[in-house]
């Protein structure tokens, strides 16, 4: 049993060995041409030039990377990072092994490859020497070039190198851009807490950073101060003080990088592999245009508010030609600015809806979810037109219920906006989203609307290219249909009531098509979003306004107060300036159909109107052409009393009629032969009753009456309706009251 036992501890040994050489082997081969590059590490050279729209470069951006020497930089910022990112830096030779194995080990256990080893001297090496790709041969090249560079520098001179290497978020490499745009002070003047904090950003800047959300970075932060007091790399005291330290952004007065040149480098970053333009020179040439810029700054610039303010431009094919913002562009929670997106254009395009769709506004409960309009105002039965316009809560939840959740959602993702499994309810309608989003991509859903139902992913970036002219990147076609021309064309149309008697009735005052929604994000105790996006043929130009930490503001701060002004405000600076505006395309997929407007506002039924109805009883609605009504009115054409009733009183003979007001008619009255008109309802107040007066008693009669309209074919002529006989009463001379019986002169 025992030779049984060794003999099998023997055979996994070889097996080990035999995959440990094997391995090695491989190892060698695959790095055999594998050499540290001391050039790469920091190149002072590196150099990113930004071109606007028309090729010239961009006054007051520089690409030198600013570096700052270890000796200035405090040790416990050092050991921040060291804390946090590779806890054995100290002892270790540019490897991890223990690392490797105890995260192999967690990710086998979680079945993912969640949990990484990166050592700071490989995070060094990835950054300045390989691409992005997850290859094995990356990998093994990584663990190479991180032993050479332990061989060749001192942990100080590494940890030097990396802190003036990493990508903080917010367009910043190097500790010292970061230390200066977050917190407005150089690199030794950080204190423990706000070096923590950067510390923390490092593992994903778009979500860490203090301006894209404060608390997160706040938590990171904390994790990072106890690992530090872990290991001993700041005292119980310092830990104390730290804790409670405000790391808020401040707002840098000499920051000369634009937000619009900030977006720019963010999305080289999504274009580009990392190493190709840290350590080389590169053009990029932007869509940006600087008189749109000048308009878009001052318009926003002059907001006299507190709060943060964003500003975005995108021209008809979705490219980025302004921005200007006071705290980047971070996700924020979209409101109603995401009905036209997520309800109304599904379900116009599903055909489900028209615009001109009779949806009854009343308070209403959804198996528990009960959504309110702004001030508990509600309608009753309006338009799906009229309904977006004012911004209903309760009918775009209506219409999302019935088009299907699911449904809606499909469309919602072809935009990029972020969408979670927790977006799977009713509150889409309502803009109330986990994720949020940025200003450009809720932009980029509504220049879908511009381009007849056709999204192309907003970009700031024309193309880069290095100092040859060789193109390294080339924005290309990204086009997607989301919806119909028709769709797209009827959302516009509805949209342009926003403006006309909606909730951005603050932009009629421009003498052009405009097309907007406004949007409000909060609650009785204030508001914490608000926006207005407003298109024509040319531009999405969008405002926001509130706060990056979402501290409330005033609830009369809304989408149609500020952000609405704000729009107000650029749009005018364009015209001044010489712009002229184009209105959203024509199509000829759609049918403009005149409607009955009886039929629609008393019975909420959508019916064609008669080809004789006056202008005042017909409404002009949009359909898809496969959506046009098939029910026809025939109310001024063949016009119809539906009742009538006849009485007698004595020798008076009394007719009431049920009958339109819009509609007259003729009586005619049949005595033995004789046929005569009596009388005709034309220009009277009282066209229900009519009394047929001092006729010959105990006589009978007969009386046809024939309605007819007046329209704009002329006049019309209906079904002849006939009433009842019916006789006078006789002449009671023996009658207690026979005075008062009518005096014939039979003579």
């Amino acid at each position: 049993m025992k030779n049984k036992a060794v003999k099998i501890v023997l055979a996994i040994l070889g097996i080990f060995l035999c995959l440990t050489l094997i391995f090695f082997t491989y190892y060698f081969i695959a790095t055999a041409n594998v050499n540290l590059d001391k050039s790469k590490l920091i190149n002072m050279n590196s150099q990113v030039e930004i071109y606007d729209d028309g090729g010239n470069i961009l006054e007051g951006y520089s690409g030198d990377r600013v570096i700052t020497d270890a000796a200035d930089i405090p040790e416990y910022t050092l050991n921040a990072f060291v804390a946090i990112e590779d806890k054995r830096f100290y002892s270790h030779n540019g490897v991890d092994v223990k690392g490797l194995f105890r995260a192999a080990i967690n990710n086998l256990k979680s079945f993912s490859f969640k949990e990484g080893a990166s050592t700071i001297s490989q995070q060094l090496i990835k950054n300045t020497h390989l691409s992005g790709e997850k290859t094995l041969n990356r990998k093994l090249a990584e663990f190479k070039l991180a032993r050479q560079l332990e061989k060749n520098y001192s942990k100080k001179q590494i940890l030097e190198m990396y802190v003036n290497t990493i990508y903080f978020g917010d367009g910043c490499y190097g500790i010292t851009q970061a230390a200066n745009r977050y917190f407005g002070v150089s690199p030794e003047n950080l204190t423990v807490s706000q070096s923590a904090a950067l510390a923390g950003i490092v593992k994903a800047p778009s979500v860490y950073s203090p301006r894209v959300s404060p608390a997160k970075c706040n938590e990171r932060r904390k994790l990072v101060l106890k690992e530090m007091l872990k290991q001993n790399f700041i005292t119980q005291k310092e830990y104390n003080e730290s804790i409670k330290e405000d790391v808020l952004p401040v707002e840098v007065e000499n920051d000369v990088s634009s937000p619009y040149i900030k977006l720019v480098k963010d999305e080289i970053r999504n274009f580009l592999d990392e190493n190709a333009y840290k350590n080389t020179k590169i053009k990029v040439y932007t869509y940006y245009d600087k008189n749109l810029q000048a308009d878009l700054e001052n318009g926003v610039k002059n907001l006299k508010s507190d709060t943060d303010k964003k500003g975005l431009i995108l021209n008809d094919k979705n490219k980025i030609q302004a921005f200007y913002s006071t705290c980047g562009d971070i996700p924020r929670r979209l409101g109603s600015t995401l009905k036209p997106v997520a309800v109304y254009a599904p379900a116009i395009d599903m055909g489900a809806i028209d615009s001109c769709t009779p949806i009854n506004d009343e308070k209403i409960n959804f198996n528990g979810y009960s959504p309110s309009n702004y001030n508990d105002k509600y309608y009753g039965y309006v338009s799906a037109k009229f309904a977006l316009a004012k911004s209903l809560n309760v009918c775009a939840v209506k219409v999302l219920n019935d088009c299907g959740v699911k449904n809606c959602l499909k469309y919602v993702e072809k935009t990029d906006i972020p969408i979670s499994e927790n977006d799977n309810s009713l509150r889409l309608a309502l803009g109330d989203t986990e994720n949020g989003a940025t200003l450009r991509e809720i932009c980029g859903a509504y220049g879908t609307f511009i381009n007849k139902g056709v999204y192309i992913k907003p970009t700031a970036i024309k193309k880069i290219c290095d100092t040859s002219g060789k193109v390294l990147y080339k924005d290309g076609d990204n086009a997607r249909r989301i919806f119909g021309e028709d769709t797209a064309y009827i959302v516009s149309d509805m949209l342009k009531s926003t403006v006309s008697e909606g909730t951005a009735k603050v932009l009629s005052s421009l003498n052009f098509p405009l097309a907007a929604k406004t949007g409000t994000v909060g609650n009785e105790n204030g508001n914490t979003d608000a926006y207005t996006i407003s298109y024509n043929g040319d531009y999405v130009l969008a405002c926001w306004v509130g706060n990056a930490d979402s501290t409330m503001m005033d609830n009369s701060v809304s989408g149609g107060t500020l952000p609405a002004k704000t729009c107000l405000n650029v749009w005018q600076n364009m015209i001044q300036r010489g712009y002229s505006p184009r209105d959203t395309f024509e199509t000829e997929k759609v049918a403009k159909i005149n409607i009955d407007k009886i039929s629609y506002q008393e019975n909420h039924v959508i019916e064609e109107a008669d080809e004789n109805a006056p202008k005042k009883y017909v409404l002009t609605e949009i359909f898809k052409k496969d959506r046009v009504p098939n029910r026809y009115s025939t109310r001024f054409s063949l016009p119809k009393i539906e009742n009538a009733e006849i009485s007698v009183n004595y020798c008076d003979i009394t007719i009431r009629l049920c009958l339109p007001n819009y509609c007259d008619y003729r009586v005619y009255r049949q005595s033995g032969r004789l046929n005569t008109r009596i009388y005709d309802s034309a220009g009277k107040s009282d066209k229900t009753t009519f009394t047929d007066k001092n006729l010959m008693p105990n006589t009978r009669y007969s009386y046809t009456i024939v309605p007819y309209v007046s329209g704009k074919n002329g006049i019309r002529y209906g079904e002849e309706y006939r009433l009842e006989e019916i006789k006078t009463s006789p002449i009671n001379f023996d009658g207690d009251e026979w005075w008062n019986e009518p005096f014939f002169d039979f003579g």
